[in-house]
């Protein structure tokens, strides 16, 4: 290649959201690094002799977004080399994140990791340079393990450049769009929720359309997950017919980052489960209110500052409830907020007469740890 270049290990199968994580760390290096390129790979796939040889001609390997940090981190989510020391560039992490079903901030003192997974961050520490993660939960999971060459530049998708540091124009609520989560796939209680809070919304938003961030094709998703996904999907049809009887508008968003940019850009209010939409909203300094449904959306909070509800009082996480979660398909580990509906009413309630005062300070947090993430990427090699 005419430049030097990085080697990004990415997620991005079907999901919108893996995508726009993708989206935008590539914007940010083209304005950031102009002096570097970028090769790509799926993160799930393995490093052969063919990859290996281009990783170690690059700059570096940067293992890019979504929930990486995880119990099996290596060798699961990221396949590498069974030798680590194969790879003879330095190993960087750019905004990934824990991964935990009750989220609390108590939970990230004790976050287990594997022997290998630990092996895998010595060397990530050792590689002379920061890495990066998208919250502080995840922080603290990393310095409760000991590891100190870790920031918290937020997510790589808050940054859209024609916003940072832009004067704030707040819009009135004309488009109104609900993110539809996923525990309801297997916590009929979650669904139940979710089908309330869409019901009374769409008695107080005409505009209401309620959006799939993964596909509604089952050709498309045996494709991308195999057939052991198939449930999955019948799930999420089930739910579109369930909204199609109730004359309630619906679209799918997956498999592209231009897909979600397209249709939230034209969205003037976000409701909703999903964690992407609710950062590329505040990223556009649109207002949005995030529905929680696992600890990625309590480190969403911390970090912004916005407006979130915890959807769920608890989730299960004794032996017992492992165990009867694999026995008995209709086992519920996760216990809604029965106050959900009423918080979700009186904080638009709320907002609606402060003219939005929280997109006002979401925007100043991200405009702020911008700085971070620029000088992250600043002193990458």
């Amino acid at each position: 290649m005419s430049k030097p270049y990085y080697v990004t290990l990415t997620g991005g199968k079907n999901n919108a959201g893996d995508f726009l994580i993708k989206y935008r760390a590539f914007n940010l290096f083209k304005s950031l690094r102009p002096d570097r390129n970028i090769i790509d790979y799926n993160e799930w796939e393995s490093i052969d002799n063919e990859r290996l040889a281009i990783i170690n001609q690059s700059v570096a390997l940067i293992l890019l977004g979504g929930p990486g940090l995880v119990y099996p981190m290596y060798p699961k989510i990221y396949p590498l080399r069974t030798d680590l020391d194969d790879i003879k560039v330095p190993i960087i992490i750019m905004g990934i994140g824990w991964k935990d079903a009750q989220g609390d901030w108590k939970d990230s003192y004790t976050y287990k990791l594997s022997a290998q997974s630990l092996n895998l961050l010595d060397r990530i520490e050792k590689s002379g340079y920061n890495s990066s993660v998208r919250d502080y939960h995840t922080l603290n999971v990393l310095q409760m393990h000991g590891y100190k060459n870790f920031i918290m530049t937020g997510c790589p998708a808050y940054y859209d450049k024609d916003y940072i540091n832009k004067e704030l124009k707040i819009n009135s609520s004309k488009k109104v769009a609900f993110s539809l989560g996923v525990s309801f796939t297997n916590n009929t209680q979650m669904k139940e929720q979710m089908k309330e809070v869409i019901l009374r919304l769409r008695e107080q938003y005409n505009s209401l359309e309620v959006v799939f961030h993964h596909s509604l094709d089952e050709k498309v998703t045996e494709q991308v997950y195999g057939k052991k996904d198939r449930e999955h999907y019948s799930k999420h049809k089930v739910f579109s017919l369930w909204l199609k009887n109730h004359n309630i508008p619906y679209i799918d968003i997956s498999g592209s980052a231009e897909n979600l940019i397209s249709y939230y850009s034209k969205v003037d209010l976000h409701i909703g489960y999903r964690v992407h939409a609710h950062i590329f909203m505040n990223s556009i300094s649109r207002y949005s209110i995030l529905l929680n449904e696992d600890g990625r959306g309590k480190g969403v909070e911390r970090v912004l500052g916005g407006t979130t509800i915890n959807a769920y009082s608890k989730y299960k996480k004794d032996f017992f409830s492992k165990i009867f979660s694999r026995i008995f398909k209709n086992y519920n580990r996760m216990k809604p907020n029965k106050y959900v509906l009423n918080e979700l009413c009186n904080l638009l309630d709320y907002e609606s007469k402060r003219e939005k005062q929280s997109i006002k300070r979401v925007r100043g947090l991200i405009d702020n740890n911008f700085e971070t993430m620029k000088q992250f990427i600043q002193q990458l090699p």
